[in-house]
Order: structure tokens, then sequence, then C-alpha cells
């Protein structure tokens, strides 16, 4: 009789449970996780020929890993784990009573002046077709929100 109640109130319990945390993450976003590699197939299978014929999967991995860590430098990625770098800008921005703000422009720039002290040779319009692009990967994986 006691072996009945209790199963009867441990599957009471856990259903609750399960109930609750179902509730709760249905309420929560989806998380989107940026894949470098996945990012790089997605603006190199979309790169007009043109530009295609120009640069390799690898000169669209170095652009792409600029940007990031020009946004990193500002606090607004991460590498997916405990970076100190980031954390630290964020929190020098925080405490500054700052957005964090990252330009379209000034992230161009920030590309253009590493792609200067490499061998990369790449203009303007090469570095915002690639980041347009990688928008688009941006969208599919569901990281952007609406405009504001």
């Amino acid at each position: 009789m006691y072996i009945v109640i209790t199963t009867i109130v441990v599957v009471v319990v856990a259903w609750f449970a399960i109930g609750r945390e179902s509730r709760s993450l249905s309420s929560r976003p989806a998380t989107s996780v940026y894949d470098l590699f996945e990012a790089v197939e997605y603006v190199s299978d979309r790169l007009p020929d043109h530009l295609a014929a120009k640069l390799s999967s690898d000169d669209v991995e170095q652009i792409l890993r600029w940007r990031l860590n020009h946004l990193r430098g500002k606090g607004l990625a991460t590498l997916g784990r405990v970076d100190e770098d980031a954390e630290l800008a964020a929190a020098v921005a925080r405490r500054r009573d700052r957005d964090i703000v990252a330009d379209d422009d000034e992230v161009i720039d920030a590309v253009l002046a590493e792609a200067l002290d490499s061998d990369l040779e790449i203009d303007e319009v090469d570095v915002v077709v690639v980041l347009d692009l990688e928008r688009g990967y941006l969208e599919a994986i569901g990281a952007l929100g609406p405009p504001v």
C-alpha cells in the first residue's frame, strides 16, 4: 500500500515539475549559436561569382574572424566560453553607462585595417558583401531580432 502511494506521489511531483519547466522553456526565446565554420560555408556559397573568384573560404573566414574580434573588443561577442576580454569591454561600457553599439562603418574600417596589416588584398566593397551575407546567416539562425 505504501509503495503504491509513494509511486503516485512521485509521479505527480514529476508531472508538475516537467510541466513547470516546459512552460518556462516555452516562454524563453530560442538560443542562437554562431558557428564560424557554418557562417563561412553560408557566406562562401552565396558570394557573387566575381567575388568567389577573388576570395577563398579562408579569406572569408579571416574577414569574419576580424569582425568577431572587433565585436569582442567592444563586449558584443564572446568565444562561447568565459571570455575575459569581451566581459571586460562590456563591463567598462556599463560603468560608463553607455549602450554598446557596433556601427557598420566602424566594423568595416576595423576589418580593412586588419587586412592592411595582412597579405589579404580586399577593398571596402568586398567587406560589405561578405558582412551582408553574414547578416543573412545571422537571420537564418535566428540571431537577429526586429530592427530598432
